[in-house]
């Protein structure tokens, strides 16, 4: 992992410090996601944003859908989707 994302102050708070590469990264980003789905949900993004966001992570998942961080990609592309009602 690069030092940029090591030294995040934020990687701390979600469990994201210490991985070692990609895979770990990958499971260390679902399990957040998991803990996300369990947490009261605020609206942090306009509906613009969150679709732009979407269509990133949606093109992001089509470069390599069997990858781990593609398929959450996949997953996070989906669940904005649906929150926005598309």
């Amino acid at each position: 992992m690069s030092d940029e994302v090591a030294q995040d102050p934020l990687g701390d708070r979600y469990g994201l410090l210490g991985v070692r590469d990609l895979g770990e990264y990958a499971e260390a980003l679902t399990r957040l996601v998991e803990r996300g789905r369990r947490e009261r949900w605020v609206a942090v993004l306009s509906e613009a944003e969150a679709y732009a966001a979407a269509e990133l992570l949606g093109q992001f998942a089509q470069l390599d859908p069997p990858g781990e961080l593609h398929r959450l990609a996949a997953a996070l592309a989906s669940r904005l989707y649906s929150r926005l009602g598309a």
